[in-house]
This record gives structure tokens, C-alpha cells and sequence, in this order.
């Protein structure tokens, strides 16, 4: 569980792609419409999660990533203290038995999501967890939901404007389509 997963490195991302992705996101909601599709970037992404979403939900997770594979599967990467994890799940007694030097280690946790859109109970992108480990370690899907915060759980469900019909996934980019981009 202390081991750095194996995983492929993320892009490298800027203020720029942050800002331009807040921009997208910004005109999206503005729209009636999609007169054609808005696209992201895997950068684009990585840095308005970084810069923006993580801080503004208040997210108890560090070096946040995300992977866009392809096939509307997501691979979401970040980083907490066993500390922070066994507090959350409600197991902090187990804490004492541990030497502190574990307790401070962070630990990487990995999402593998599939991306779907969904009405109920109102308009949403929800990721879907497919597969869930700290480290190297696998763990049932079920398990994200004891050990992480509810604020970073929140972000498996987006709100989503009406006008969006089709959120998917290609490697390294989002494509958001409305009803009148096809």
C-alpha cells in the first residue's frame, strides 16, 4: 500500500490551460445552445482541477491528476496521509498502534471511472468507479466512499446544464456535445 502505483506521468500543465478550461466551462453554462462541441484538454483538465476545483470544494487530497484514457474511462491519481485515510473511515484508534513515520506517509490512491451522463436525479456527469487501489494494493469500488472525505467523493457527480446531451471520453481529451452539435 506505501508503493508508488505505476502509472503513465501527466501532463505537464500552466496557469494558461487553467484559465482557458475556466473559460470553456464558464461558456458552456452561459450557452442555450452548443452550436458545436467544446473540448478539453487532458491539461486543461489536470490544471482546473489543480488550480481551482480542488481548493474551492476543499478536497483533503494532494497531487490530484487525471488520466483521459479513452473509451469514456477516466484514471483519477492523488495523494493523502494514512493518517488522514484511517480518520476518515473511522478506524483513527489504529492509528496508535502504528509508528508515526507511517501515519505521516502519503498514500496514492487510484480511480479507474467510466464517464456517463445521467437525469436522475437531475442532470449530471457521473463517474462511475470501475476500479479502486491504494498504492498497488486493489480494494473494492465500495471502499473509496469510507475512505475518502465527502468533498472529494463529490467529485465522481457534476451538475451538468440541460443543453448537454453527450460527455465523452477520447484519449487525452473531453468532448461536450449539446443537442444541436451533431
Amino acid at each position: 500500500m506505501l508503493a508508488k502505483p505505476e502509472a503513465a506521468a501527466l501532463p505537464a500543465t500552466t496557469a494558461a490551460d487553467g484559465s482557458r478550461a475556466q473559460q470553456k466551462i464558464f461558456d458552456l453554462g452561459r450557452r442555450a445552445r452548443l452550436p458545436q462541441p467544446v473540448v478539453l484538454t487532458e491539461a486543461e483538465v489536470n490544471a482546473l482541477l489543480a488550480r481551482h476545483l480542488v481548493e474551492a470544494r476543499g478536497v483533503r487530497l494532494n497531487t490530484m491528476g487525471v488520466r483521459l484514457v479513452g473509451g469514456d474511462r477516466v484514471e483519477l491519481t492523488g495523494q493523502a496521509p494514512l493518517r488522514q485515510l484511517l480518520e476518515e473511515a473511522g478506524v483513527q484508534a489504529i492509528g496508535g498502534v502504528l509508528p508515526a513515520r507511517w501515519l505521516d506517509h502519503p498514500l496514492w490512491l487510484n480511480v479507474g471511472a467510466r464517464v456517463r451522463v445521467s437525469d436522475e436525479p437531475r442532470r449530471q456527469l457521473r463517474l462511475e468507479v470501475e476500479d479502486f487501489a491504494v498504492g498497488r494494493q486493489r480494494l473494492p469500488g465500495r471502499a473509496l466512499r469510507l475512505l475518502l472525505d465527502p468533498a472529494a467523493v463529490g467529485l465522481l457527480r457534476w451538475p451538468l446544464p440541460e443543453h448537454v446531451e453527450r460527455v465523452t471520453i477520447e484519449p487525452g481529451r473531453v468532448v461536450i456535445q449539446g443537442a444541436s452539435s451533431r
